[in-house]
């Protein structure tokens, strides 16, 4: 994808391009490592320490917890990584090409929720560690639009 001078912008149709649909439809369901593979990229190009934690009963499906900064409490900025089913056919724009027309970018995520785990990082990706008395943690979880096992995954851990 070519790169602009709006790297938000970029950040979010490079997200919206990774399909990650979730489903209770085996014929539907996708992995949703490809999304957490490129922001753990992002998020350790940024200083965070990043994990990945497979889900146990999908290994093909993972949370990501990203940190910057240590010590108890400060803040999450949580969000997941899987997008709905689609019709193709319904849709004006290719659900997976990011379009900006009329002043709005179209695909799968662009409003739940890719757009938002791409501007957290961009809202973080200019501090430090020794920026913050408390951590600030990234956390991006699977199948929010189905089961919730990254959320039940994560509550378990």
């Amino acid at each position: 994808m070519p790169t602009s001078e709006f790297p938000l912008l970029d950040r979010i149709r490079q997200l919206i391009a990774v399909p990650s649909v979730s489903s209770v439809s085996s014929q539907l369901d996708q992995s949703n490592r490809p999304v957490i593979d490129l922001l753990a990229g992002w998020l350790e190009q940024a200083g965070f320490a990043v994990r990945i934690e497979p889900l146990p009963q999908r290994p093909d499906k993972a949370n990501l917890i990203a940190t910057l900064g240590s010590g108890p409490g400060g803040l999450v900025l949580a969000g997941h990584t899987d997008t709905v089913p689609y019709d193709a056919g319904r849709w004006r724009y290719d659900p997976f090409g990011g379009t900006i027309a009329d002043g709005r970018i179209y695909g799968l995520g662009a409003a739940d929720m890719k757009a938002f785990l791409a501007l957290a990082l961009a809202a973080a990706q200019d501090f430090t560690a020794r920026d913050f008395r408390q951590p600030l943690v990234i956390l991006a979880t699977a199948d929010e639009e189905s089961s919730m096992s990254g959320a039940r995954a994560l509550a378990a851990s």
